[in-house]
């Protein structure tokens, strides 16, 4: 239970009511697996087989392993050894490696030991897993493709990657007589850049060789799982700006594209009468059965909010639903083929209970269109932002406590989200704007802050910050911004930002701001994190010195001294991917100067606070600092102006 003035939030429904995340179907073996959350997260396997409907209360724990306490990101079930493979780190640090769990006596075993694994692949044998190996913990590293034995696990060194062509996070694919290993990689390290390639595994000096045009720019090459023939395989890539269908021929690497969606094909699967994908964005979503030869889609189904398919097999597909006002929904359903066509067929569901569907969703859903200060140049009109607002369905009884959100980064996303709907419970409004370099409109609109970080997008909050006053009739002190990771670092520099950026002269006096395992020096970030090719991405090169004079610009850190709004920093004490130390450097620094922070650091966890007790402590910080700011409801001084004494408190959870 958590408390925002005399509102009491009972968080049990939305940590414990469905207590599942992190869905891992194997429809070769027809199990699914899922963290069970709690106390501790167990990871659980639930037998699919059969048609008749399923219930998660039959799901059994495989392992004593608490999963709240190291990261899991992916699986795959060896059915004849009957173990798992997993891709996880021991310390939820991100030091991911492979790892075996014996399913009879739910023995965890560490089986390789580097400083960083990017992916893994089995062949359709089982008898071979290709992966990805980084070596070292800073740039520039050394990746190589290594296959082992999956009986014996002997690994051999294949071949490495060169400053010119560098591998990166991707699921290896084997081709189907075992032969050839497909996987991603990166022209000079650049994301925009990203290429499919193979390597000949029987070759005398094996070599790497790139199948897609080098010369496009691509965020996106993804190999799915399964092959049409011998001969011909399909992936997903962004190459005319969203993500779609192509096909490739093995023989002759002659690259078809099946598909020309206006919407990014985010998922699909290949199944017995065709491919199973979704088509979405933030307005709605598509579930499609596609013709693998000419990309026609053969039956379609148009949904609200956002789905995905997690994986299709033969004559079944298991894909999931949900919305801003609507939790996640998991569907098992057949594809058939008759006289009418292809079409879904009967299925089952897992999902709430009306009980606690009633308890979790808190808040009203509205999208809308938020006019920002440039205009599209595709279309040559004002540019307008995309976002959701989601207000309290039991707004407050006082005015004065009458708050919103604005969410830095990685908003406007066609989800439920816990935050949100917690926020709602309160009687706080949360606005998620879409601003630039955000998802789900295509790679040009998510490439506008490229090289750009905490420039253009920042002031897109400040013209979302502007329409909130206006429409929701609040004052700048009511107003505040939040995020985690990029959206962290989004709100320290939002609290933080020169009005001389870009000849913009803009500037917003939020009221408050919470940020989430955020960075406040980009260049420290860069060195210290385990994606410095995102860092160059979006902010350049710290080799070259115009690119590091802007990013230490635009590092939060350099501009301390203009934070008025009280600001709450929280951070996991392991997460490697935004070290701690990003927080306790701005913390510091920001206390010796008497600005209004607070740093709630918790011990052991990674760049996601998990663990039922952690998550309640997270909130209660959040609505504590809430609290202060709607009690005291007169504007922050101005940016430039000097503040009182020094108010904060570091925190180790």
């Amino acid at each position: 239970m958590v408390r925002y003035f005399d509102r009491a939030v009972d968080l049990a429904p939305f940590l414990t009511g469905f207590p599942y995340v992190q869905w891992m179907p194997s429809l070769r073996t027809d199990k699914l697996f899922v963290l069970k959350t709690g106390e501790r997260y167990e990871l659980q396997m639930l037998d699919l087989a059969g048609d008749e409907a399923k219930s998660l209360a039959r799901a059994v724990t495989v392992s004593d392993v608490d999963w709240s306490q190291r990261s899991l990101w992916r699986l795959h079930h060896h059915a004849e050894s009957d173990t798992l493979w997993l891709h996880a780190d021991a310390r939820n640090d991100e030091h991911m490696n492979l790892w075996t769990l014996n399913l009879k006596t739910g023995a965890l075993e560490q089986v390789t030991d580097h400083d960083y694994v990017y992916g893994f692949g089995l062949d359709d044998a089982e008898s071979q897993i290709a992966y990805l190996p980084r070596a070292g913990v800073a740039p520039p590293y050394r990746t190589c493709l290594r296959v082992m034995d999956v009986a014996g696990k002997a690994a051999r060194e294949v071949v490495c990657d060169t400053p010119a062509l560098s591998f990166t996070w991707s699921v290896p694919r084997f081709s189907p007589d075992g032969r050839e290993v497909y996987f991603a990689a990166q022209v000079d390290g650049d994301r925009n850049r990203t290429q499919l390639v193979a390597v000949d595994l029987t070759a005398a000096r094996p070599a790497v060789r790139v199948v897609t045009d080098p010369k496009l720019t691509r965020t996106d090459a993804e190999l799915l799982e399964g092959w049409l023939d011998a001969d011909t395989a399909l992936l997903l890539a962004n190459d005319d700006g969203y993500r779609n269908l192509f096909s490739m021929s093995r023989k002759t690497g002659a690259m078809k594209q099946l598909t020309r969606f206006t919407e990014d094909l985010t998922s699909a699967s290949i199944t017995d009468i065709g491919v199973v994908g979704v088509h979405r964005s933030p307005l709605g979503a598509s579930l499609a059965v596609i013709d693998p030869r000419s990309g026609k889609v053969l039956a379609a189904r148009k949904l609200p909010g956002a789905a995905d398919v997690l994986e299709g097999r033969g004559g079944r597909v298991l894909w999931t639903h949900e919305a801003p006002d609507q939790y996640f929904e998991l569907n098992v359903q057949s594809v058939l083929a008759d006289a009418q066509g292809p079409a879904f067929g009967r299925g089952w569901s897992v999902g709430l209970t009306p009980a606690v569907r009633e308890a979790v969703v808190q808040c009203k859903a509205e999208r809308v269109k938020i006019p920002t200060f440039d205009r599209d140049k595709a279309t040559g009109k004002p540019r307008e932002l995309h976002a959701f607002v989601l207000t309290p369905l039991h707004a407050p009884a006082d005015p004065s406590h009458r708050l919103a959100l604005i969410e830095a980064f990685y908003g406007g996303e066609n989800r439920y989200s816990t935050f949100a709907h917690v926020m709602c419970a309160a009687g706080l409004t949360v606005v998620s704007p879409t601003v630039r370099g955000g998802d789900g409109f295509g790679k040009a609109f998510a490439a506008l802050n490229d090289r750009d970080l905490g420039g253009d997008e920042i002031v897109d909050l400040f013209h979302v910050a502007r329409w909130t006053e206006r429409t929701l009739g609040l004052r700048p002190a009511q107003i505040g911004v939040f995020g985690g990771s990029h959206g962290g670092y989004a709100t320290m520099r939002a609290l933080t930002f020169p009005p001389g950026t870009k000849g913009h002269n803009e500037i917003y006096e939020f009221g408050f701001g919470l940020a989430h395992a955020g960075f406040s020096d980009i260049k420290s970030f860069h060195d210290q994190c385990n994606i410095p090719d995102w860092v160059v991405l979006e902010s350049g090169d710290p080799s070259r010195p115009d690119d590091l004079a802007r990013m230490k610009d635009r590092s939060p850190l350099t501009h301390v001294d203009r934070l008025a709004a009280p600001l709450l920093l929280t951070h996991g004490s392991n997460d490697w991917r935004v070290p701690v130390g990003e927080s306790r450097a701005f913390y510091e620094k920001a206390r010796a100067l008497g600005k209004p922070v607070t740093l709630v650091e918790f011990a052991g966890q990674g760049h996601h606070i998990e663990g039922l007790a952690r998550i309640a402590e997270l909130y209660q910080a959040r609505f504590d600092m809430l609290q202060k700011v709607a009690a005291s409801p007169a504007a922050p001084a101005s940016a430039s102006a000097a503040t009182g004494p020094a108010r904060g408190a570091a925190t180790q959870l």
